[in-house]
């Protein structure tokens, strides 16, 4: 249940609570002015009782019939009650019932037990008429039961009506007017939800209330001070990338230059040797093929190693050349089990860095993962630029993978594309075939990025 229909849930309780406590409080205020006219009748006639009890001695009268029911008449009293003189002898015993209005709603049954059990319709005030010293009778009246039931009926039908009818006009109001003061709350979830999902440049507007609209700005705060640490962060990231790649560069640079010209010597001065050895003496000529195949082996673990350090074929050769080139030794290296295929676009070669060079490992990285795992027969690469100034990399397999299994984590290489493809600002998404296999699409843009600092080393 929202927080619209609770806060209305409880006020209709508060609001019946109140219509009860208001039912109540009108039956008795209706039971208390009945009891008031009864005792207020019950005095009126004991003082005309005295009064002609004092005129009957003051004129020694005593010819009159004594009480006069007809002077009680004037008095009037509770509607359908009845009025009566009680003496110490019956030869003056009177009575007087005031006429009996129909009422014109009848009530329910509940309601005359209901009444009947909690007040007095049926009460009887007592009145003792005295002078003289002497107690002459006792004017007792009595209410009609049905009449004060049916008067209390009537109030309460006439206060609860009222009442209902207010208390569903307020509901009604107070239901578009919560509706109304919590409408900021649906856009704050809904920024909320955005943000969420990664539009940080997105804002919350200034709501007219105040509690909203400092909700808003402190949302909007945290908002910005999120967004300027993952700039930051990506900005760093970015930073420490192209430094990794520029020492990778130097790194590669300086053992090629002194590493591999040592080698490339020390091949030289082998086969001197082994040209030497072979007329002067021939014993040595097996510890000089030993150096030759040593030097050779770490000619090639050389070279493997300054291709995982840094692919000169991007710095030399470009990077649609470089792919090429890729593909081509995985088709060789693979045989006849997966066949690789590429689409580039031609104006690829146009990219600033550090772009070229994280395409190219970022396809390497995709290319190893298709070999371990995904036991495809098709593997095809498509990398194009955008009119809206990003290059897409889209690379798709046959295989066996799926997203299920990168569900909860990342492996190491997919982790690291992830990095990379965060640090740029780009976007990285994994999908699947319907026939089966796998789809990494790395969307980089092109002008939002700082380039690389200068390599002091170079």
């Amino acid at each position: 249940m929202n927080l619209q229909a609770q806060l209305l849930v409880r006020i209709l309780i508060i609001a019946v609570i109140c219509l009860l406590c208001s039912a109540w409080y009108v039956l008795y205020q209706t039971n208390q002015q009945s009891v008031f006219e009864a005792e207020q009748t019950a005095k009126r006639i004991e003082r005309q009782t005295r009064q002609q009890l004092l005129d009957m001695f003051q004129r020694y009268d005593f010819s009159r019939s004594f009480p006069d029911v007809n002077l009680w008449r004037g008095i009037g009293g509770v509607p359908g009650s009845c009025t009566q003189f009680l003496s110490r002898t019956q030869s003056r015993q009177r009575s007087l019932c005031n006429d009996i209005v129909e009422p014109e709603k009848k009530y329910p049954a509940w309601f005359a037990a209901f009444y009947k059990q909690f007040f007095t319709p049926d009460l009887e005030v007592r009145e003792s008429v005295n002078f003289n010293a002497i107690k002459y009778g006792t004017v007792l009246v009595s209410l009609n039961t049905h009449m004060e039931t049916a008067r209390a009926w009537s109030n309460l039908r006439a206060v609860t009506g009222v009442m209902t009818a207010t208390i569903l006009v307020l509901c009604f109001l107070v239901f578009f007017t919560i509706g109304r003061m919590l409408k900021p709350a649906h856009h704050i979830v809904k920024g909320l939800e955005k943000m969420r999902e990664g539009e940080l440049s997105l804002r919350l507007p200034a709501f007219e209330i105040a509690e909203w609209k400092r909700t808003s700005q402190a949302i909007n705060a945290l908002v910005s001070s999120q967004q300027d640490t993952l700039a930051e962060n990506k900005r760093l990231a970015l930073k420490l990338m192209n430094a990794q790649e520029e020492e990778h560069r130097y790194i590669t640079r300086e053992l090629h230059d002194e590493f591999g010209q040592c080698l490339a010597g020390i091949n030289a001065m082998t086969t001197s040797i082994a040209q030497t050895a072979k007329k002067d003496c021939p014993a040595l000529l097996e510890e000089v093929n030993s150096i030759s195949h040593i030097t050779t082996h770490m000619m090639t673990a050389l070279r493997n190693l300054l291709t995982r350090l840094r692919p000169a074929e991007v710095d030399d050769l470009g990077l649609t050349t470089s792919l090429q080139q890729l593909i081509r030794s995985w088709n060789q290296r693979s045989g006849e089990q997966t066949h690789y295929g590429i689409t580039v676009d031609p104006l690829v070669d146009e990219l600033p860095e550090p772009i070229p060079v994280n395409i190219y490992r970022i396809v390497q990285e995709c290319l190893t993962n298709i070999a371990k795992h995904a036991n495809a027969t098709q593997a095809d690469i498509m990398l194009k630029l955008s009119a809206s100034d990003s290059v897409t990399l889209l690379i798709r397999d046959d295989g066996i993978a799926d997203t299920k299994s990168f569900s909860n984590t990342l492996g190491i290489g997919l982790l690291g594309i992830h990095e990379r493809v965060t640090a740029l600002g780009g976007t990285f998404s994994l999908g699947t075939e319907k026939t089966g296999g796998l789809i990494v699409t790395v969307t980089l843009p092109v002008n939002n990025y700082s380039p690389s600092e200068p390599n002091n080393n170079e």
